[in-house]
């Protein structure tokens, strides 16, 4: 892509900072984070507030402070581009941060249009940004000896006393933090980073504990067997259907296209159904011929054939012999994805999404954190984050491009904090309105009750991000007690109330509501989870009660799931797409159960009853398990067919066995069952 104007300030990756400098390629590096200069990368939130506006006071602490700086960063600054005001008056900008002097003086907020972003962003926001990454490079140095950080101040005792003294329930502050590398068992040298968000590191803090077994983690002793000779042609989708010749009628084509309406794009609406019927004749027209398309034949070439790759995908869990024909789908668009994603443009931008939706059934066919790094960074380079109107744009296309927006934006949030990683799109940069909810028909009307919850989705998932942000990314350690995760927990609620619909009309877009707000209350309060599984307890921290809010939600993702998977193909719920993520959000609330079983069982922690708002005691409830083997039963048999649609989901089972044929047993004659 063509790079911004020279002295444009980018906010790139989480916590980096990049700046587009002369023409000279430099790079200043403090520790782990860089502030690269002159080097386009993806777009990332620096600031936990989400106020880009307010101006800050220009401090004498903040220039002593910049000048403390490296010479090569105290350049780039220099090289900003001038403010708005000093532009308009025609004066020379000294480019000082938090406010050029001028501006200082008149007391004014200073300003400056960035670029690449087209957007204006007040000259402090990169003073705080700068500030991020020397707490960044002080927290790094911090860990390296063992220390605590400079600005990092422990809990006040006097409070805590004075808390438990008063009987009210609360747990000291949290300062743990579980993310870790975990080594590939492939390679010697190579980890994958996982997130305290992440399941994977809830299941190595209960498998310590209740297995107690250090070599589980170890790989197998004896690789599987080789065979000795290639398996190009049974690995490669393009050479694997050329083995087939029959071709799809026309009413099967039309089928495939219904499904994919009523199920993806109800989700994530970024296809303009309207355009499909055209998109169809043209496959129809080529798709005998084969060979390779260009221009406009190619993206729908391309967009039809993904669409009948993704509706197989979705459809082959009922359906098991569509799964060739996902696989003839997905190879015809291959010979196109080169074309349809060398461009700048909107339908570039769709390309990438529906190979993102893909990946989604079938993870291993393709890169899904490439795609969405490079799906992110063309968003922004197209203005969808913003709702400033475009050349010769109409309110259809206004609105369609916000559903794309979106649709990007959830898939790259629930992805990336499944895994317990940072996001490419920071809230601070996006002033784009949700996507507006069809005023017709009725509210009883099932298709109309589904594109109103899925639209409304998308808020859970920003509220979602805000949350996972301040508690899973922070660079200071967690200082929150047990009522601000309450507070978080009620805020959900307001949300979910508004979404609450009789079971008649459960679909596609109410059982995505149910799932995210159910995963998100599990996620929520992980982190107390995480600690209370710990055996390494700082003195005088322990975690002392746990609410059982992510408990009774694990146990609802469960039995949602379970509808779901039971439900006949032909009906508003066997629809629904089971991909990678459902998967992790039915191991992730089996190990959250397990976990309060452990609990339990172990008697240490006591549990708190249902949260009730504004209430001046939290009151302690042991957790019903009476339905317990039920739970776990449907827990099993969901793990055992993800497993057997997902080669790699089979640990998954095994652990979740493991812990589940110790566990329960131990729950039993402890009488709590």
């Amino acid at each position: 892509t063509t790079p911004p104007h020279i002295g444009t300030f980018v906010v790139l990756r989480e916590n980096t900072l990049c700046i587009f400098f002369s023409s000279n390629y430099q790079a200043v590096h403090t520790q782990d984070t860089q502030v690269r200069v002159m080097e386009p990368l993806v777009v990332e939130q620096a600031e936990e507030t989400n106020n880009l506006s307010a101006p800050q006071v220009n401090e004498p602490s903040d220039r002593i402070w910049l000048g403390s700086l490296s010479r090569e960063l105290r350049t780039a600054i220099e090289l900003l581009p001038s403010c708005q005001r000093c532009r308009r008056l025609r004066r020379k900008c000294d480019t000082n941060l938090p406010s050029c002097r001028l501006c200082h003086h008149a007391k004014a907020e200073c300003s400056f249009f960035d670029n690449s972003l087209q957007q204006v962003l007040p000259r402090s926001y990169v003073l705080s940004l700068i500030k991020r990454v020397q707490e960044l490079k002080a927290l790094r140095n911090a860990s390296q000896s063992n220390q605590p950080p400079e600005n990092y101040a422990p809990a006040d005792e006097a409070t805590s006393e004075q808390e438990h003294t008063s009987g009210h329930v609360s747990n000291p502050p949290s300062t743990q933090n579980f993310d870790g590398h975990f080594p590939l068992s492939n390679s010697d040298f190579t980890s994958r980073f996982f997130g305290s968000s992440s399941v994977f590191v809830l299941t190595v803090q209960l498998s310590n504990r209740v297995l107690n077994d250090p070599t589980q983690f170890n790989p197998p002793d004896s690789p599987g067997l080789s065979f000795g000779f290639s398996e190009e042609g049974f690995n490669n989708p393009i050479t694997a259907a050329a083995c087939r010749t029959s071709s799809s009628s026309r009413e099967m084509l039309a089928a495939l296209l219904g499904y994919y309406k009523s199920s993806l794009n109800t989700i994530y609406p970024f296809v303009d159904e309207a355009t499909l019927q055209a998109d169809l004749e043209v496959y129809l027209e080529h798709q005998p011929l084969g060979g390779r398309l260009h221009g406009k034949a190619a993206y729908q070439y391309f967009r039809i054939s993904m669409i009948y790759a993704i509706a197989c995908a979705n459809k082959s869990r009922h359906m098991r012999h569509l799964v060739a024909s996902d696989d003839d789908f997905y190879a015809e668009g291959l010979k196109h994805v080169e074309s349809v994603t060398s461009e700048m443009s909107g339908d570039s931008l769709q390309a990438l999404l529906l190979l993102i939706v893909y990946c989604l059934f079938h993870p291993r066919k393709g890169d899904i954190w490439k795609l969405l790094d490079y799906a992110c960074r063309l968003s922004v380079e197209l203005g969808y984050h913003t709702e400033l109107p475009m050349y010769d744009e109409t309110s259809k296309d206004m609105s369609l491009r916000r559903s794309t927006f979106w649709s990007l934006y959830t898939l790259e949030r629930i992805i990336g904090q499944i895994f317990g990683r940072p996001s490419d799109l920071p809230e601070q940069i996006i002033t784009t309105d949700y996507p507006g909810i069809l005023a017709t028909g009725s509210p009883t009307d099932q298709e109309s009750v589904q594109v109103f919850s899925a639209a409304h989705h998308y808020r859970l998932v920003y509220l979602r991000s805000e949350i996972y942000r301040e508690i899973y990314l922070s660079t200071t350690p967690l200082t929150h007690d047990l009522e601000w995760f309450v507070g978080r927990y009620f805020a959900l609620m307001s949300w979910y109330d508004a979404t609450l619909l009789g079971e008649s009309l459960a679909g596609v877009g109410t059982s995505t509501c149910n799932v995210a707000f159910h995963s998100t209350i599990v996620f929520l309060f992980q982190p107390l989870l995480l600690k209370a599984l710990s055996e390494q307890h700082q003195t005088g921290t322990e975690v002392t009660v746990l609410p059982s809010e992510n408990y009774r939600s694990a146990c609802e993702l469960i039995r949602t799931y379970e509808k779901i998977v039971r439900s006949p193909d032909d009906t508003a719920l066997g629809i629904y797409p089971m991909t990678i993520t459902s998967a992790h959000y039915i191991y992730l609330a089996g190990l959250t159960i397990m976990s309060y079983v452990s609990i339990s069982i172990e008697g240490r922690i006591q549990i708190l009853g249902p949260l009730t708002q504004d209430a001046l005691d939290r009151q302690l409830q042991p957790i019903d398990y009476s339905d317990i083997y039920r739970i776990s039963g449907s827990c099993l048999v969901l793990l055992t067919w993800c497993a057997n649609t997902w080669v790699g989901m089979s640990g998954m089972l095994g652990m979740y066995r493991k812990l589940s044929e110790k566990l329960l047993p131990l729950l039993a004659k402890a009488d709590l069952s």
